[in-house]
């Protein structure tokens, strides 16, 4: 089942100087936590002036698609998929 949120979440980064890669560890959405164990993709919109980053997570239960503003350094989150078909 897929909801589409788009909520403003906590997110903490980590950054890998091999490669200056930046992606999400761990957000926090609903009063829950939720460790990510893998990035699926990454890839970049333009909407006017703004380029948003937009990471498709998994953590071990759900999977999420985050956009990330640059310029005013927040995190929205944009959708939950829980991978069931409804």
């Amino acid at each position: 089942m897929n909801l589409y949120i788009h909520e403003p979440i906590d997110v903490i980064t980590i950054y890998k100087r091999l490669g200056a890669q930046t992606a999400p560890y761990k957000i926090r959405w609903n009063g829950r936590s939720y460790l990510i164990t893998k990035v699926g993709y990454h890839h970049k919109v333009r909407e006017g002036r703004t380029v948003y980053h937009i990471f498709h997570v998994c953590s071990d239960t759900l999977a999420f698609r985050l956009k990330h503003d640059p310029d005013t350094l927040s995190w929205i989150l944009e959708e939950v998929s829980d991978g069931n078909i409804d």
